[in-house]
């Protein structure tokens, strides 16, 4: 296979760039620029895919955002989405190396009740998700302190920022001396999982999570504390009793991370990379999906005079 010529765009910083790259470059050889690429990756942080129009474009995003298929060929995102050939299922936790941890391990290792010195954390920066992430760690720190060690809500000192450098590997040591973990979603939507549950699954905590209402198709609801299920009083009321009974906690840190102990291989780097074989295996003129005629056109046109209306009102 020749050299593929790759744009990158419109993320929140490296991270997500960094890892597609490594990923891609397991199976073929590409090649990143900016200057007449074949295909544009891009996520939901700015306008600049509008631009490459003789690209392919490749929509990769891990936010609650759906992707807009008159001005993408193909996405990659949570949803459950089935749309021919163009979507792909690939919620942003599949990116990090503590899914693959969790796959590789499939169980907690904890031998002992005394590894977990502390009660409960939060770490957060957004403070605009859904108010029930909030409310849970106020009814919570009415029983114990819950150390919230992020931007939002701190009361202890900060741990490093999200997207910098090996980011999570900070978080998942820091979270490895708690008991649980407070694992909501900035909101609520069929499929979207983040890396909140997975950090706090490869940490060896018991999540306490919100979000995703379809999370036991992949995950063991068994193994942490579903708020989807539960009134926020319920899961306070679960909290309690677990950490009150050590032997409880131990018997359900123990429990395997997976639905029926199996681990997706729909959710997995062989799958994604086989997406991309069928949409670079292609000649590029046939790997176009999006319509450039007539509406599409129209289309496309109205959304470059929004972004540009958009750019110069920000710039004034």
């Amino acid at each position: 296979m020749n050299k593929i010529k790759i744009a990158f765009c419109d993320f929140p910083g490296l991270f997500n760039p960094t890892k597609i790259q490594s990923l891609l470059r397991q199976r073929f050889d590409i090649e990143v620029t900016n200057e007449d690429p074949d295909y544009v990756i891009y996520s939901i942080f700015g306008h600049e895919f509008i631009k490459y129009e003789n690209a392919v474009r490749i929509f990769f995003v891990g936010e609650n955002v759906r992707p807009d298929f008159n001005l993408c060929d193909y996405a990659f995102t949570y949803d459950w989405l089935t749309f021919g050939d163009r979507h792909f299922r690939a919620p942003n936790f599949v990116l990090y190396d503590q899914y693959l941890d969790i796959c590789a391990r499939q169980y907690s290792q904890i031998e002992s009740i005394q590894a977990k010195s502390k009660f409960c954390n939060f770490i957060y920066t957004n403070n605009q998700g859904h108010p029930i992430r909030d409310l849970l760690f106020w009814k919570l720190s009415e029983y114990k302190q819950v150390d919230a060690a992020g931007a939002h809500l701190n009361n202890i000192p900060q741990i490093g920022l999200a997207y910098t450098g090996d980011w999570s590997a900070d978080k998942i040591e820091f979270q490895k001396h708690y008991k649980f973990t407070i694992a909501c979603e900035n909101s609520s939507s069929p499929g979207y999982t983040t890396e909140k549950l997975i950090h706090a699954l490869c940490a060896d905590t018991i999540p306490i999570y919100w979000g995703d209402p379809e999370v036991g198709q992949v995950f063991n609801t068994d193994r942490f504390i579903d708020l989807n299920s539960l009134s926020l009083a319920e899961a306070v009321h679960r909290v309690r009793e677990i950490d009150s009974n050590d032997a409880l906690f131990m018997e359900i840190v123990s429990r395997p991370f997976f639905k029926d102990k199996v681990t997706p291989y729909a959710l997995s780097h062989q799958a994604i990379l086989a997406k991309f074989e069928q949409i670079f295996s292609q000649p590029k003129a046939s790997a176009f999906r999006r319509n450039f005629y007539f509406w599409g056109k129209k289309y496309e046109h109205r959304r470059r005079e929004e972004i540009r209306a958009h750019e110069i009102v920000n710039k004034d």
